[in-house]
């Protein structure tokens, strides 16, 4: 009863603190003027502050922190990976606020995210429970060390890629982090589990402002932090004893942005393009294409991520021993599927030519008048989509 009542509050915890502190957010991004002006490519009609990763962070760390001393047996005993994630998500909070604000270069960015990924696998998180790769002998550390850095930076860009439309990010990072608290406290970390509830009730407390049509966006700075969030917390079970293949249910659970950024890679790859270079092409444009509507395309796009979840957990404990190779396999099934649906792999899209001068926003007028637009100039979204976050 204590414990329920102990992860009730902290998802509670999470939401007030994160709706409290968006209020504060939009002033300071007003104050800094890190605002998102209204362009005809894009759909909002007012000025939209963009500094939404600051009531996160705040959200997020304030709730952690009244859990540390009202209840700190239950966080006490992992202090020090509690440190490491403050410093690491720190820094890229950092470099996302500063590029919300004056735009900064994709590698800057991706140096910053690398610092901050070396800083949580220095205290010791990792991708594999220790000794997975004894037989390369001492080379067997060193490459979990550096796949767990790679996988730290590839989850937060992908997220980060997940952010293109309102409510998208919050709302997959919401669902997601319920999966992870039931795996964490299944394999019996307590403090992953608690850290995961209150990510739930960070985003949905966040989500109340940001669900179309959104009043703030939470920008690179909100992005980066959630995807660092969340790949750090999926190695924090991954990394113990017993958790061989955790990582790969958090590939199925975070099938969405996953699978659209690989799609992201090839698709630049294939057009002979800068895995840096941002496109029109991503799972949430092709749906905003395909009917119009922010709203059913955040809730389609749930659903998706609801289905890899539960997945995810369904594959950890009716199929536990071969937990990776089911997760490997649904994960390429599920890939091949939207990307055949979505053609997400297509270098022109026929369909949907991209014309000059049509904006979205007269497509969504147009069809809001019964006239269904057949191309828009560009899509809508809170940001230009990148690999890395875009400059």
């Amino acid at each position: 009863m204590i414990n329920l009542l102990l992860f009730a509050g902290a998802g509670l915890l999470g939401f007030s603190f994160s709706l409290a502190c968006v209020p504060l957010s939009s002033r300071v991004s007003r104050f800094v003027r890190a605002v998102d002006h209204p362009v005809p490519e894009k759909v909002h009609r007012t000025p939209m502050p963009r500094l939404g990763g600051l009531a996160i962070f705040l959200g997020f760390w304030l709730s952690v922190f009244v859990l540390y001393i009202v209840y700190g047996e239950a966080l006490g005993a992992f202090q020090r990976q509690i440190q490491g994630l403050l410093l690491g998500s720190s820094l890229v909070l950092s470099i996302g606020i500063l590029d919300d604000i004056f735009g900064l270069g994709a590698w800057v960015k991706l140096f910053v995210e690398i610092a901050a990924a070396a800083v949580v696998v220095s205290f010791g998180y990792r991708l594999l429970p220790p000794g997975s790769l004894g037989f390369l002998g001492h080379a067997g550390e060193a490459v979990v060390l550096a796949g767990s850095v790679v996988w730290v930076v590839w989850v937060t860009n992908v997220f980060n890629l997940a952010d293109g439309l309102d409510g998208l990010a919050a709302g997959i990072g919401g669902i997601v982090a319920l999966s992870i608290m039931v795996i964490g406290l299944s394999l019996g970390v307590p403090w992953v589990g608690l850290l995961s509830i209150v990510l739930f009730g960070v985003c949905t407390g966040f989500l109340v402002h940001n669900f179309p049509p959104a009043r703030i966006f939470m920008g690179d700075s909100g992005s980066l932090f959630l995807g660092f969030i969340f790949a750090s917390v999926i190695m924090g079970v991954a990394g113990v004893n017993g958790g061989h293949g955790i990582s790969l249910l958090g590939v199925l659970a975070l099938g969405v942005p996953m699978i659209d950024g690989i799609g992201a890679v090839l698709r630049r790859l294939i057009n002979g393009k800068s895995i840096m270079t941002g496109d029109r092409d991503h799972l949430h444009y092709k749906l905003l294409l395909r009917n119009g509507s922010r709203r059913k395309v955040a809730l389609v796009i749930y659903l998706m991520t609801l289905g890899f979840s539960s997945l995810s957990l369904l594959i950890y404990f009716k199929f536990n021993g071969h937990g990776p190779v089911m997760a490997v396999g649904s994960t390429c099934v599920a890939a091949v599927l939207v990307v055949k649906r979505f053609r997400l792999l297509e270098l022109y899209i026929s369909r949907y030519h991209l014309l000059p001068g049509k904006s979205l926003s007269g497509f969504l007028l147009d069809e809001s008048r019964g006239i269904r637009a057949s191309a828009v100039s560009e899509p809508a979204g809170d940001k230009q989509e990148t690999l890395a976050p875009t400059p």
